[in-house]
């Protein structure tokens, strides 16, 4: 069995008109059978309790979700955010996706690295593991995490594109990173290299759907079935079964 470690659910279904239905069966066609549902918001959120949870439950697959404010909208936090994260925080597996974007700057990056560092402060409040979305920012979430004594928590890196040398540092404080459909795109060099190296217990995989299909579906919308062909390309970089991975 497959396992789909970030999927955007309410885009796929209210955005991309996928139904869940449709979703779930073409995960069960790929042997895909979990996935974990992020949520940015708290519609995101009540999606997630009252469609997504009896859905996949009638399709017999297994959903977790995590729930965080991620950086490309950190400048419409409030203070309600914090509110709706603690009330419904018994449903969320982990805080995230939360970051600091300085690639798009969608928000302003003191506004990013505020949020995050509030939740962070979650994080540890709930005991709850953090999810990071990191891209052109990854030092400075490194530097935050430090500071803030997580080494050796549960940390996990999502949609890994930085440097081999953020990487160790990441690895070496004893956290995790996810490989999405970037991985087997031709000029993925620097993270086929990363996924050479890197303990299998330290490595997740990802669609991050509705984004970033893996090749042979480039540019077209991703599912959370379709981590199935990224579990295959790092079976095959890696020399080891497919199963034997997925189990791992």
């Amino acid at each position: 069995m497959y396992i789909d470690s970030h999927a955007h659910l309410y885009m796929l279904s209210k955005e991309k008109k996928i139904s869940l239905e449709d979703i779930f069966c073409e995960m069960k066609k790929n042997n895909v059978g979990a996935l974990i549902n992020i949520s940015g918001n708290e519609k995101e959120a009540l999606f997630h309790d009252k469609e997504v949870v009896p859905a996949a439950l009638k399709a017999g697959v297994d959903t977790l979700h995590s729930a965080g404010i991620h950086p490309h909208t950190a400048s419409l936090f409030t203070d309600n955010d914090i509110r709706w994260l603690k009330k419904s925080c018994e449903k969320h597996s982990a805080v995230g996706e939360i970051g600091i974007d300085t690639h798009y700057n969608f928000s302003p990056p003191q506004t990013q690295e505020k949020v995050l560092l509030k939740m962070v402060e979650l994080g540890i409040e709930l005991q709850k593991p953090l999810i990071i979305h990191g891209r052109c920012g990854e030092k400075r979430i490194v530097e935050i995490l430090e500071h803030h004594g997580l080494k050796g928590k549960k940390v996990l890196f999502h949609c890994y594109t930085g440097d081999e040398i953020i990487a160790r540092n990441i690895i070496n404080n004893g956290w995790h990173i996810s490989f999405s459909g970037i991985v087997t795109f031709k000029k993925a060099g620097v993270l086929t290299s990363i996924l050479k190296w890197i303990d299998l217990d330290r490595i997740f995989f990802e669609t991050d759907s509705p984004f970033l299909s893996p090749h042979p579906f480039r540019g077209k919308i991703n599912t959370p079935a379709k981590v199935k062909y990224i579990y295959e390309f790092a079976s095959r970089l890696l020399n080891l079964d497919a199963d034997k991975l997925a189990k791992k």
